[in-house]
């Protein structure tokens, strides 16, 4: 099983995520609201590192791929960026939501 962290921009400096089990793509029920995408994966990879070796992220309800749990815990800042990059390149209709990040 690999986790599904979703991360969501709220608004400037407002970020929200939340971890599920299998991948599923659904509105979360237990978010943990913090002041950037860097706080929510270094935060969110905290967490995860003790049981699992890879991670599903999805950002603004887009999934953006897997990656190593020991890379979001080691440089959380490099795969923020990363992820905007990503985000933008691949969602380009998501203007709005881009804007924000």
């Amino acid at each position: 099983m690999q986790p599904h962290l979703q991360i969501r921009c709220l608004g400037p400096q407002v970020y929200a995520y939340s971890v599920s089990a299998g991948g599923s793509v659904t509105h979360p029920v237990d978010e943990t609201t913090l002041e950037s995408l860097e706080h929510c994966l270094d935060d969110a990879g905290a967490s995860l590192g003790h049981y699992f070796a890879s991670v599903q992220i999805s950002l603004q309800g887009q999934v953006l791929g897997s990656f190593a749990v020991g890379l979001v815990q080691r440089n959380a800042l490099g795969l923020a960026s990363q992820l905007r990059e990503k985000f933008v390149r691949e969602h380009p209709h998501f203007t709005a939501a881009a804007a924000l990040l």
